[in-house]
């Protein structure tokens, strides 16, 4: 929807477009009916009885069919002009010059207007591209100033300026809630009732909205109790006791707003450095930096349709440092998924199964007997013991009301 000053905007370009003599002569009314006329004769007519000399360029052709009855003189002429892809100008010596809008044309210079277009919502690059491409060679963009530069006829001016204010409109936000908590083998086994009931839930349950509280009680360290609906707040709640004693963890909790079918990423985790150094088939020494990444890392584009549901894109990367290889770089577990969802406004999807698994060994031994060799296996003991740790990531998007 067009705001007020935007109409402002077209009513100030449509009386733009009438020079203060065209203005003037509103009040010289003419009339005549033109069956299958040769438009320069029509042209001339209207100078004869009008007074007002018309000259027409080499670019005027065509044949007209129109009737006029009292109709000022400046209409007259747009009638005649505009249907054909002409415009009229009047000119500082004192007569109409009528001629084609065309880049091409020796007179565009002198028939044509310019007027700067600065967007506020939408890229001027943007609204360059979403243009009609009739109007591609009259347009110019700045994109260090975000302006549009036009150039063209009076009606061009005025078509551009009323598409402008329609493509440039605020552009929709989403606000993400994200949740990424890391549960050991012990954790899932014991919740995994709660997280069975959450993945089929009835499909008409309300999500909760008390994300920020309940991941405060997850936090926390005192035996705080908090009542939520059941879904999401309830299996949060379920894992307190596990954060507590350390079976789960919450690796992060981030918030970020992002624009409809823009794209949204997080990071959080630690960068490392190291130089690498390869040698070429030349022998000479290449060193190279190399940055290892581990962490958190998400991205997703939302796209917000008519009714009020969010599709969103996600390919969340949960990365963490296991251990170093023979040359002293990291080891890196990585644990990605790439998928696509569609929820509505405030309802929370969850993203599972990104396991982990890993080995430890215990080693068990009696003093100094223990260290004797070949002997000292007898006074030793090793258990190795298999784990692993399973990834859920929680999502909860809501579009920001551009009013607010």
């Amino acid at each position: 929807m067009i705001n007020a000053a935007k109409v402002v905007l077209l009513v100030i370009l449509m009386l733009a477009s009438m020079s203060p003599a065209a203005a003037m002569h509103r009040d010289i009314l003419v009339s005549d009916m033109y069956y299958d006329t040769f438009l320069l004769d029509a042209i001339n007519d209207l100078s004869v009885q009008s007074g007002i000399p018309i000259i027409a360029d080499s670019t005027v052709s065509g044949f007209v069919t129109m009737e006029f009855v009292d109709l000022p003189l400046p209409d007259a002429l747009r009638r005649l002009c505009v249907p054909y892809g002409f415009t009229f100008r009047w000119m500082p010596e004192g007569y109409y010059l009528v001629g084609a809008a065309d880049v091409n044309n020796p007179t565009f210079g002198l028939l044509s207007e310019i007027e700067v277009f600065k967007t506020n919502y939408v890229p001027a690059t943007t609204v360059a591209r979403m243009l009609s491409n009739f109007f591609q060679p009259f347009v110019k963009v700045d994109e260090v100033l975000n302006t549009l530069v036009v150039t063209g006829s009076p009606e061009m001016l005025q078509r551009v300026a009323s598409d402008i204010a329609r493509i440039d409109t605020p552009v929709r936000q989403v606000i993400m809630e994200v949740l990424v908590v890391e549960l050991t083998d012990d954790a899932r086994r014991a919740l995994g009732t709660e997280w069975h009931w959450e993945l089929t839930k009835p499909k008409g349950e309300p999500a909760s909205g008390a994300l920020e509280l309940v991941v405060g009680a997850l936090r926390a360290t005192s035996s705080f109790s908090y009542q939520f609906p059941a879904g999401i707040a309830g299996f949060l709640l379920s894992l307190k006791p596990m954060v507590e004693s350390g079976a789960a963890s919450i690796h992060a909790n981030p918030r970020i707003v992002a624009m409809d079918g823009h794209e949204a990423d997080i990071f959080l985790g630690q960068e490392q450095s190291y130089i690498v150094e390869s040698e070429t088939a030349a022998g000479a020494i290449v060193r190279q930096r190399v940055v290892i990444q581990s962490g958190v890392i998400l991205n997703f584009p939302p796209q917000i349709a008519p009714n009020g549901e969010i599709t969103v894109r996600i390919a969340p990367e949960v990365s963490s440092t296991v251990g170093f290889n023979q040359d002293g770089f990291p080891i890196v577990s990585s644990r990605r998924a790439n998928t696509t969802v569609r929820v509505r406004d405030g309802e929370t999807f969850v993203l599972g199964g990104l396991l982990h698994e890993f080995e430890s060994t215990t080693v068990g031994k009696v003093p100094l007997l223990g260290d004797i060799p070949l002997l000292g296996k007898l006074f030793r003991t090793e258990r190795k013991e298999a784990s692993e740790t399973e990834v859920i990531i929680m999502i909860t998007p809501y579009i920001i009301d551009s009013e607010v």
